[in-house]
């Protein structure tokens, strides 16, 4: 898996074909492996790079000592200037939508056009479990003893509603990211992203949008839709029957068609 230094630290990252180039922001919990089927079925049309944000995957979380959606923002564009990236899609799941958004307003003349997937726009549409995962005492119950049990029995129990087609997918994906990450970054970026709003600052985004939310998810609420429909003006809001927070897992051909309008636009 390549490598490379930012001003801030170190940033891990996998990047897979040929073609324009799009990146792949991954969520809280995850890693880069969040879009590995995506990768699969796009790499013979486009150059796609997925970054681990601070605190998870391989990027560091020693160094760096703050896990926040400012922090990955920033992240993003140190990734793309080391990479010699004038201007690119992105696309982002969950906690890496809100942060593609983030980008998208902060740095408008990098984005070429935004997508989210089952993102907040508002923090307060996160589950009440995710709420309380943004305190240290919590976090650190979690990620408590060896191969930390409290950790995979929650994700156990949980899985069947988060990924309704593929809960061991979920399960196994989680368990296995869980290794990048600490309680720090576990509990400080879920703070922090419960502490965004961005209702009203999306508004300012003109480039061609997208938000692709499962109907069924219990991460973060549905209602996400409404909200980006209302408030990206440029914005195309698909809602997807029969998919929790995971889309790309539980419906892929829905997905890759959406997938597949997004980098069209």
């Amino acid at each position: 898996m390549p490598t490379l230094v930012t001003n801030q630290g170190v940033v891990h990252y996998e990047v897979v074909g040929s073609g324009p180039p799009v990146i792949l922001i991954h969520g809280w919990t995850q890693a880069w492996n969040t879009w590995r089927s995506t990768i699969e079925t796009f790499q013979g049309e486009y150059r796609m790079y997925a970054p681990d944000l601070w605190g998870f995957g391989e990027s560091d979380k020693e160094r760096f000592e703050s896990f926040t959606v400012p922090d990955f923002i920033d992240l993003i564009a140190d990734f793309m200037d080391a990479l010699g990236i004038d201007r690119v899609p992105i696309m982002g799941h969950s906690m890496g939508g809100t942060t593609a958004l983030g980008v998208a307003m902060k740095y408008p003349e990098r984005v070429e056009k935004v997508a989210v997937v089952g993102s907040p726009i508002n923090g307060k549409s996160l589950s009440f479990f995710l709420k309380l995962a943004g305190t240290r005492l919590v976090a650190s119950a979690m990620l408590a003893g060896e191969n930390t049990p409290l950790l995979k029995t929650f994700i156990r129990l949980w899985s069947p509603f988060v990924s309704r087609q593929n809960p061991n997918l979920f399960y196994d994906m989680t368990i296995k990211n869980s290794e990048g990450f600490n309680v720090d970054s576990f509990f400080s970026s879920i703070r922090s992203l419960r502490l965004t709003d961005f209702t009203n600052d999306v508004e300012q985004i003109k480039i061609p949008a997208m938000g692709v939310y499962g109907l069924r998810d219990v991460i973060v609420m549905p209602n996400q839709l409404k909200t980006f429909n209302q408030h990206v003006p440029n914005g195309i809001g698909i809602g997807v029957k029969d998919a929790g927070h995971f889309v790309m897992w539980d419906q892929p051909e829905e997905f890759n068609k959406a997938f597949r309008q997004f980098m069209a636009l």
